[in-house]
């Protein structure tokens, strides 16, 4: 099982807690150098619009940068939201990033969840129209990467002439694509029979694996897989988590509650918040956030986890959050060192015990601890 790191690069604006951007950002390359060094497989970076805390808008640029400062991690974009850029634009894009990474990039791309249609309203576009523009995008990109002939393109949301881009990306026949937040039986489906793989329900904002919730997503993604006429388990899987590994989680936490708090309750827009879905009022003290207290765990407590959840049929990656909460670079760093040292390398090697215990198991190579 492969870990990863994902930006969102939120800087809080609130007194006290905002850093000047220069400076947020100059932390957070050095924090990417620092996550390579560690050992992790990737760096993935989110991408919104408009949003007062800066959610990274830049989500290309980003990845370049990234490229220049990284020699051997994946570069990620979970997600793109297809449906709100030009797809011939994005192609081009993501085959120069492709090029200058060296054939580091994979694209993880999406539609765009619906408490984010302002970003829809903003730059003029309808929100009903993103699953169509999402599939006709990817149509329209995986195209622009592959074909050596202009092309035309007629769907319902596109209509081009003439399509062409230069340079192709390093990978061949094109970067490996994945399509982020098909939890729905309808977007399973769809995603299935597009041939691509997935990004699929892991412990998202509030936990590391999403326990029973991930068992009973990945059923419903391979009885969709069967459906399309693809093979159980064919497709790689990515999932996305929070864990911030310490000896001392209750320390920690006491550290960082509130601003974990400001972080899971944040408004984008008055009276929406996007990043937990409250049913009620939204939490006004740590403690009633949705699974606070595993937010932090020790090392073993994360081994644990991750074994009893994903030990039966695991994705091939889980990402986690490299800079959440508003508690600074350094300390994300530490806990991230952490899980690279103390919790990837007993995951893989208590994995890999159990698979070669498998009748007819044979023989595997030695990976990194943590891209195994």
């Amino acid at each position: 099982m492969k870990f990863g790191v994902l930006y969102d690069l939120r800087n809080s604006p609130a007194p006290g807690r905002h850093v000047p951007w220069t400076d947020y950002y100059a932390g957070a390359f050095e924090h990417m150098e620092e996550m390579e060094q560690a050992g992790f497989h990737a760096l993935g970076f989110a991408e919104h619009h408009g949003d007062p805390d800066g959610y990274d808008p830049a989500q290309r640029p980003m990845l370049a940068a990234a490229a220049m400062r990284t020699n051997r991690v994946r570069l990620t974009t979970h997600i793109m939201q297809l449906a709100l850029h030009n797809p011939v634009i994005a192609a081009e894009e993501l085959a120069v990033i492709d090029v200058i990474s060296g054939g580091r990039l994979d694209v993880g791309i999406g539609q765009g969840a619906m408490p984010f249609s302002y970003e829809y309203e903003m730059l003029g576009l309808d929100a009903r129209f993103r699953v169509s523009r999402m599939a006709e995008g990817a149509e329209i990109m995986l195209k622009a990467w592959t074909s050596e002939e202009p092309f035309d393109y007629v769907g319902q949301r596109y209509d081009l002439r003439g399509v062409y881009i230069n340079p192709k990306p390093v990978q061949d026949p094109h970067p490996p694509v994945f399509v982020v937040g098909a939890f729905s039986e309808k977007s399973m489906k769809r995603v299935a029979e597009m041939g691509l793989d997935v990004a699929g329900f892991g412990g998202l904002h509030l936990g590391l694996t999403g326990g029973d919730y991930w068992r009973s997503w990945l059923s419903q993604w391979n009885d969709a897989l069967e459906a399309a006429g693809r093979e159980k388990n064919s497709a790689r899987i990515w999932t996305l988590g929070r864990c911030y590994v310490t000896d001392d989680p209750e320390r920690a936490w006491a550290k960082h509650r509130e601003g974990m708090l400001e972080h899971l309750t944040y408004e984008s827009r008055p009276g929406l918040r996007p990043y937990v879905d409250y049913t009620g009022a939204a939490p006004t003290v740590p403690e009633e956030l949705p699974n606070w207290n595993q937010l932090f765990l020790t090392p073993d407590q994360a081994v644990e986890e991750l074994v009893n959840v994903y030990g039966d049929g695991g994705p091939d990656e889980v990402h986690l959050y490299g800079d959440a909460g508003y508690m600074g670079w350094e300390d994300t760093a530490e806990y991230l060192r952490n899980f690279a040292e103390k919790v990837a390398p007993r995951v893989n090697a208590i994995l890999s015990a159990r698979k070669h215990a498998e009748p007819g198991a044979g023989n595997a190579c030695t990976t990194s601890p943590v891209q195994a």
